[in-house]
């Protein structure tokens, strides 16, 4: 009797823990507002946030570029703490994307599904993460795009997801620092209070970065909020190919 009263605790403490774990899968569901917008600490001051940000801590360090493109980037600051007009493409209507679409101003629903995780933007755009053991296309078949090629899996409470087949054409937030498209991204997503999410991220750019480089987004869920519609282009003023307003705007 001892050894079957073992093998049933035994029992139960597994089930407990696959039931814990599905209901932090179940809990990701809904809609979420970053509370962090730039990544990097060293954005140009006319792009920093007015006002305090809820729960804002300082940003990251400038990511851990080689030499050539550390020296672009410090130019690209310079350049706008000097007051000229710095290339941004989201100022053309253009998506953020990834990773900059996880640290917009605007909130997003997580879905949870049965096969995959749904991330449906405010700003625009989906993100599809299948995690019932779908691979990446050969690299012969990637096609680059703004949100990438993502799949993902469960690792207990965390979903582990793995981007690739990114643009090169994007940059991380408005300070303007930019990537390769060989840029790679981990994510690991989980619920760190019942309230709060954080999305922990490794991203790899062997043509740009001498080393991996670690950013931390946290989220606030919005309890009784829905996705609105917003079109950019109902709110553009109108812009230059350089990014600067446009005559009679």
């Amino acid at each position: 009797m001892g050894s079957f009263s073992a093998a049933l605790a035994a029992g139960a403490v597994v089930l407990a823990a696959a039931g814990s774990a599905a209901a932090a899968k179940s809990d990701l569901d809904g809609i979420w507002l970053p509370t962090e917008r730039n990544i990097i600490q060293q954005a140009a001051p006319q792009n920093r946030q007015a006002g305090g940000q809820r729960g804002a801590r300082p940003r990251e360090a400038p990511p851990p570029y080689k030499p050539d493109w550390a020296a672009r980037y410090q130019a690209t600051v310079a350049a706008s703490r000097a007051g000229k007009v710095t290339v941004d493409p989201t100022a053309k209507c253009l998506p953020p994307g990834m990773p900059r679409t996880m640290s917009t101003p605007f909130p997003m629903e997580f879905s949870v599904e049965a096969n995959r995780v749904l991330v449906l933007f405010e700003i625009g755009g989906v993100r599809r993460i299948p995690t019932d053991g779908t691979k990446h296309p050969s690299e012969d078949d990637l096609s680059p795009s703004f949100m990438g090629d993502s799949i993902g899996h469960w690792e207990g409470d965390t979903l582990v997801v793995d981007t690739v087949g990114l643009r090169g054409d994007t940059v991380f937030d408005a300070s303007g620092a930019s990537h390769s498209d060989k840029m790679h991204i981990v994510e690991r997503v989980r619920l760190i209070d019942p309230d709060k999410l954080e999305d922990r991220m490794t991203i790899d750019d062997p043509v740009a970065f001498a080393q991996p480089w670690e950013v931390v987004h946290t989220y606030e869920r919005e309890r009784g909020w829905q996705i609105m519609e917003f079109v950019c282009e109902e709110n553009n003023r109108g812009v230059n190919p350089d990014g600067s307003d446009a005559p009679g705007h």
